[in-house]
């Protein structure tokens, strides 16, 4: 019952090791298998920062893009529109 969590969290210590590549591969893992997760949207932005630090811009654009699709009423999504007008 707790895989999901720690599929999140695990993408998490990575990005905080700025181990960006390997944190894209768990958020998205984490969002392939967990959809419907509550912090799905999270991961998916945790995962535009992750593609933002290794330089993908247009990648991150597209994960923000595909955030505010999927979850258009979460936070996150409210955050990535934000970053949006960051990311070159």
């Amino acid at each position: 019952g707790y895989i999901s969590s720690v599929r999140f969290w695990h993408g998490n210590a990575l990005y905080g090791k700025r181990d960006y590549k390997e944190a894209v591969a768990a958020f998205r893992g984490f969002v392939t298998a967990a959809p419907a997760h509550p912090r799905a949207p999270e991961a998916l932005l945790a995962l535009a920062n992750s593609q933002v630090e290794m330089k993908d811009g247009r990648a991150a654009r597209r994960t923000i893009e595909e955030l505010m699709k999927t979850y258009p009423k979460s936070e996150a999504a409210q955050a990535g529109k934000e970053r949006l007008a960051s990311i070159k």
